[in-house]
């Protein structure tokens, strides 16, 4: 079960949390927590102004960090607890003023150093949590994720060592559910082998619970967030959006390619590998979450055909690439297929066009890295500003009845059928629109190919 930092932002919150986990107890749950509520920020703004030697502003950074989270934990623990409560505190927090002494006396903030900071929030999010977890008379240990979760050195954006976090999960968190015990473990933040402290990036504490159920051979991985399972469109964009109770693996992955808030790319690596479904839930709502929900999975092919659900990627650039002189377009190929998997998500293939090569770029932050590791006799143009519109589907096969309509509700807006190449997606149908017609064209796909039933189809 993992929660993040909306669903731990405030005493009463963290109260409902508690009931959540009650109430599934013969289940036997794992708990996961992200930061709380803004904290991941008031640790990067502190860790900029030690940088920048403004010891003042520093030491109310820190005093508001500590204020918040004594004052929280507080409210939702034990008076018998308040000694440990404190004393935690006290702890972290002495170990963070060290770090950012490190970083006041190198006058700039290091990713090794940066993910030291803000790992501060999930080990003291965890640990208040699981005295809450005490308070309500059931039986929680809080487990360092730093002793867990192995990593390599990739600073702000590590990948976990696998066999090495299988054998410390096995060693550490098992016996505690052996024993009816719910262990509490903070997300997003590892260790590499060396000792030293990183973080997994956008949406860790995702990745986190991914990697420990999959490790566990869990029932299933819970995402309990503020939305009740996964749309079929972004409601900012169509309102009359709705749930779609079951996603495949593939599904599920090509949707978070494709710009969708959930699910995170990293967590269908290993619980697809291993079986483990995923189901996304309200914390707000949590009576009957289940049934409210959105499972990724194994599914069968629906009965019609459908769309699954459409996803868009704001602000994008389109990057088109055509092979010059003796660089041949399998050449190109291979070049971008490799400089995909390196810069994912953030890098989308689009398919063949006009003799080269189309993908979209969320933003400019990878475009030196993905120049680079284009071949040298290349045409690049670059359209920023785009908007990637993708229909998702395992459905979507060529020629079929279901393909040929959302081409033809797309028509006129350079549709193209992009199947997975090797890479575990589904099929999808993409093409691109200008900002300022975005709801206007999601709308119309979303009436043409989903209708406006209440829910589709199981």
């Amino acid at each position: 079960m993992k929660f993040g930092g909306s669903s731990l932002a405030a005493a009463p919150e963290i109260e409902r949390v508690v009931g959540i986990v009650r109430a599934r107890l013969l289940r036997r749950p794992l708990v996961v927590v992200s930061a709380m509520a803004r904290t991941t920020r008031s640790l990067l703004l502190a860790s900029e102004s030690a940088a920048r030697g403004a010891h003042a502003l520093l030491a109310d950074q820190l005093e508001e960090i500590r204020g918040f989270h004594q004052s929280v934990g507080t409210a939702v623990t034990l008076l018998a607890d308040r000694p440990r409560l404190l004393d935690g505190l006290d702890r972290r927090l002495g170990e963070l003023g060290g770090v950012l002494a490190q970083i006041a006396a190198a006058g700039e903030v290091t990713p090794r150093l940066s993910d030291a900071v803000v790992s501060f929030g999930e080990l003291l999010s965890s640990e208040i949590f699981a005295l809450a977890l005490r308070r309500a008379g059931i039986v929680a240990r809080f487990v360092d994720c730093r002793e867990v979760l192995a990593t390599d050195a990739k600073f702000t954006r590590a990948q976990p060592l696998y066999p090495e976090t299988e054998t410390r999960i096995h060693a550490e968190v098992r016996p505690l559910l052996a024993a009816l015990e719910v262990p509490v473990l903070g997300g997003y933040v590892g260790r590499t082998l060396d000792g030293v402290t990183t973080t997994l990036g956008f949406e860790g504490s995702d990745f986190s619970a991914a990697i420990f159920g999959a490790a566990l051979g869990a029932e299933e991985i819970q995402i309990w967030t503020d939305v009740s399972g996964i749309l079929s469109a972004d409601p900012r964009l169509y309102p009359a959006a709705r749930r779609v109770p079951t996603l495949s693996f593939a599904e599920g992955l090509e949707l978070a390619r494709s710009g969708s808030k959930k699910p995170h790319p990293g967590t269908l690596e290993p619980t697809r590998r291993r079986g483990v479904p995923i189901r996304i839930l309200s914390s707000v709502q949590p009576e009957g979450a289940e049934e409210r929900s959105t499972r990724i999975g194994d599914r069968a092919l629906a009965t019609p055909p459908s769309i699954r659900s459409i996803a868009c990627r704001r602000n994008a650039h389109l990057l088109r690439i055509h092979p010059l002189g003796n660089t041949t377009l399998d050449d190109l190929r291979r070049a971008v297929r490799d400089t995909v998997e390196r810069v994912r998500p953030a890098l989308l293939p689009l398919g063949d066009a006009q003799g080269g090569l189309e993908l979209a770029l969320d933003s400019g932050d990878h475009l030196a890295e993905v120049l680079a590791a284009l071949p040298r006799d290349v045409r690049l143009e670059i359209f920023p500003g785009r908007e990637v519109v993708s229909l998702i589907s395992e459905d979507l096969t060529p020629g079929s009845d279901l393909a040929e309509r959302a081409l033809a509700a797309a028509a006129g807006r350079s549709p193209r059928l992009v199947l997975p190449d090797g890479d575990g997606g589904a099929p999808a149908v993409r093409l691109f629109a200008e900002e300022w017609e975005i709801q206007e064209v999601v709308a119309h796909l979303h009436q043409a190919l989903l209708g406006d039933a209440p829910e589709s189809p199981p």
